[in-house]
């Protein structure tokens, strides 16, 4: 059997050994087992989506990973991704975990501590996973949330207690909040109500009414597809899949300098045997943003949201009295905004994200361009080609390109 499918075997020999330990081996020969015992079978390739940089397994490049927090807001402000599908993408995003691990945690192990940082910081306590003979969530492992993420999920955890305590009619208590899932099996609502509630905490302290690992996968993908990302290297609507958050973490944690050993931290590894592959990788990752933003597919990358417009007087028939968008560097003015709400945002490079822009079709948006492109090469001499700082408005960079390539269209340049 060729090397890739050796893990395969692997499984039926782990399977047959399993039944021996478990006195259900009657009917297999000894001979199998010493057969078995003489084999010396290689694990699966590790590493392979993260070596190649895999467009639909591998880690998700700087623009992807950016838009799906950009997008992920607006569509949450816009009413179109609800706060557990809002809190699932972030607890991903920022933790790397495997889904497992988010499938385990409870509510519990949130809370606003000095305990492991000296100030004061949101931190989650998540359960480890491959622990030999580790029963369920029997180790813990602290991990530092920033307020925007803890925010959401604190928004999550409250909507989804008041879910539960609407079920049961009644105010739950202090303790059983705790127990709640993260993530809890709608299936088990229904089994909840019928628990007599001297058993309901044996019950929630369980691993039952936590969601299933498969559930909470398809729960994330179904997010990842509302937040209509295109990828700038298919083309096509971004793939996602539990693991690329996972190795994204750790291919941003090398191209920063992080060591095996941090990374395996980082990643909760037990050892350092499978993120030699992140280390590996760092120097292509360095050169992935100037190959993005020189092919053809950048055009499609999920950049610009907002909506081409003709002039300010069409911009203000939707948003009567709408603000101007200047270019202070450029001593010019672009586009509307949108919206009448306040907005502390650094116009205009945030605004060329937003879907509340409104950028007027004969403005000049090649100055803006003209002077994105020139800060990028200020930032490689100054930070002496540090690419994650360099590449800081490189969303802003493509986001740009798109208004100018649809004012061409509409003005049939």
């Amino acid at each position: 059997m060729s090397p890739p499918h050796c893990y395969k075997v692997a499984y039926v020999r782990g399977f047959v050994r399993q039944m021996r330990f478990l006195g259900l081996d009657k009917h297999i020969d000894d001979a199998v087992f010493n057969l078995f015992n003489q084999w010396r079978l290689s694990g699966n390739d590790k590493g392979g989506p993260v070596l190649t940089l895999d467009p639909e397994n591998g880690p998700f490049s700087d623009l992807e990973f950016e838009a799906i927090g950009l997008h992920a807001a607006h569509r949450y402000a816009e009413g179109n991704l609800s706060i557990d599908e809002y809190a699932c993408l972030s607890i991903f995003k920022a933790s790397g975990r495997r889904a497992v691990q988010i499938a385990s945690i409870k509510c519990k192990d949130f809370s606003y501590t000095a305990k492991y940082t000296g100030t004061p910081t949101y931190v989650v306590l998540i359960p480890r996973a491959k622990v030999r003979g580790g029963k369920f969530r029997s180790i813990l492992k602290p991990y530092a949330l920033v307020n925007s993420v803890a925010q959401v999920v604190e928004l999550h955890i409250k909507e989804q207690t008041a879910k539960i305590e609407y079920a049961l009619g009644r105010k739950m208590t202090f303790e059983e909040k705790g127990e709640l899932p993260l993530f809890i099996d709608v299936d088990t609502i229904e089994e909840i109500q019928l628990i007599k509630p001297d058993d309901l905490m044996d019950y929630l302290k369980s691993e039952l009414p936590h969601i299933k690992t498969s559930n909470l996968i398809n729960h994330l993908n179904s997010a990842v597809k509302k937040l209509k990302i295109i990828s700038e290297r298919t083309g096509e609507p971004l793939k996602s899949n539990s693991y690329r958050f996972r190795y994204t973490l750790g291919t941003r944690a090398s191209r920063e300098g992080a060591g095996t050993l941090t990374i395996a931290n980082l990643l909760d590894h037990s050892d350092t045997q499978n993120v030699q592959v992140y280390v590996a990788n760092s120097p292509e990752h360095a050169a992935q943003i100037n190959k993005i933003m020189n092919q053809p597919l950048a055009r499609y990358a999920s950049a610009f949201a907002g909506k081409l417009v003709e002039n300010e007087e069409e911009a203000n028939s939707e948003n009567a009295g709408a603000a101007r968008i200047p270019c202070r560097e450029k001593d010019c003015d672009v586009g509307s905004c949108g919206t009448s709400s306040f907005c502390q945002d650094y116009a205009p490079i945030a605004c060329y994200l937003c879907p509340k822009f409104r950028p007027w079709a004969h403005a000049p948006h090649h100055l803006i361009l003209e002077w994105l492109v020139e800060e990028r090469e200020r930032l490689k001499v100054d930070t002496n080609g540090d690419m994650q700082i360099v590449s800081i408005n490189d969303r802003a960079i493509l986001a740009v390109c798109q208004v100018i390539q649809l004012c061409r269209e509409y003005n049939n340049v």
